[in-house]
C-alpha cells in the first residue's frame, strides 16, 4: 500500500507508524471527521482472525485511558479499524527512554491503568493482554501523564467466546497470571496481575518479566506501601489479589504519594512524553 491510498471514500493512508502479527498501523486522515486517525489493518487469513476483528469492533469503551475503534471498513483481505491517534509512544517506549520511573510517577500510572480496567471489566471484558506496548501514551511535555489501554485483539467477553485457537494460552508470558500459565479460563484477576508486573517493571526499571516471576524485595527508593501493592496484584493465588480494580486503587491511594511535575529521574532528567509521530504527510 502506498502513501494516499483511500479506503472507503473515506479513510487517506498517510504513514505506516506501526506493526506486529497479523496487523499493520498507519496514521490516516478520515475525511469524515475531519481529523487525523489511526487505521488498524488487520489481515483476514482465518476465521479466528475475523471474529477478533468483529469482537475490537464491539468494544466501543468511550473512557479517557481507553482506546478502541470508533469506524471500520473492509479492505481487499484486511479490515480497518479507525481508532483515535495517540502520539506520545507506548510505555514499553518511556521505559525505553528512561528505564527505572519515580515511585510517584510510576504509582500514577498504575492508577491509570487501574481505572481503564475498572471500565472495562464493568463492561464485561478481559483484556488478556495488559503490557507497556499495549498501554499508549499522550504527549506531555512537563505534565501529568495521560495513559490509554490499547489492542483488545484477544479480549474475552463475558459470554465466555475466544477469538484464539483452542487450545493454546493467549498473551505475553511474563504478564499471564499462573492460573492462565495452568489452563484455567481467564477472569479479571489476570488483568489485575498483568499490571503489577507492569508496576514492577516501572519500579524497577527491568526487561519483561519471566513467567511466574517473582517481584523480590522492594529497591530502593520505593515507598514499602506502593511495593505491598505491586505484591497484592502479583499473588500466586488469584484469591490473595484485590477483588478488583477500585479496591486496589484505594490500596495504592493509602500510600499517600503525589507527583510535582515536571517530574525527574533519579539523575535528575526531567521525565518528558514527546510526539513520537511528527507531522503527518500532507494530504488531499
Amino acid at each position: 500500500m502506498s502513501e494516499g491510498w483511500v479506503i472507503g471514500e473515506r479513510f487517506v493512508m498517510l504513514d505506516r507508524i506501526g506493526v506486529g502479527g497479523s496487523s499493520r498501523v498507519w496514521r490516516a486522515f478520515d475525511r469524515h471527521r475531519g481529523e487525523y486517525c489511526a487505521a488498524k489493518l488487520v489481515r483476514q487469513t482465518g476465521t479466528s482472525v475475523r471474529l477478533r476483528v468483529v469482537r475490537e469492533r464491539a468494544l466501543r469503551l468511550a473512557h479517557p485511558h481507553v482506546v478502541t475503534p470508533y469506524a471500520w471498513y473492509p479492505a481487499d483481505e484486511d479490515v480497518l479499524l479507525a481508532m483515535n491517534l495517540v502520539r506520545g509512544g507506548s510505555l514499553e517506549t518511556l521505559l525505553g527512554d528512561y528505564g527505572r520511573l519515580p515511585a510517584a510517577y510510576a504509582a500514577e500510572l498504575l492508577d491509570q491503568l487501574l481505572t481503564a480496567l475498572g471500565h472495562i471489566h464493568g463492561a464485561g471484558v478481559v483484556h488478556r493482554d495488559v503490557k507497556p506496548a499495549n498501554l499508549l501514551m499522550e504527549p506531555s511535555p512537563v505534565g501529568a501523564p495521560h495513559l490509554r489501554v490499547a489492542d483488545f485483539g484477544i479480549a474475552l467477553g463475558d459470554d465466555g467466546m475466544r477469538f484464539t485457537t483452542t487450545g493454546f494460552t493467549v498473551g505475553t508470558p511474563g504478564y499471564l497470571a499462573p492460573e492462565v500459565l495452568d489452563w484455567n479460563r481467564p477472569g479479571p484477576a489476570q488483568d489485575l496481575y498483568a499490571a503489577g508486573m507492569v508496576c514492577w517493571r516501572m519500579l524497577t526499571g527491568a526487561g519483561d518479566p519471566e513467567p511466574r516471576q517473582s517481584v523480590g524485595p522492594a529497591p530502593a527508593g520505593v515507598p514499602h506501601g506502593l511495593w505491598r501493592v505491586v505484591e497484592q496484584l502479583c499473588a500466586d493465588d488469584p484469591r490473595d489479589r484485590p477483588s478488583g480494580p477500585d479496591i486496589a486503587r484505594r490500596e495504592l491511594a493509602s500510600c499517600g504519594l503525589s507527583v510535582e511535575f515536571p517530574a525527574r529521574t533519579s539523575d535528575g532528567e526531567p521525565l518528558q512524553i514527546f510526539d513520537h509521530l511528527g507531522s503527518p504527510p500532507s494530504h488531499v
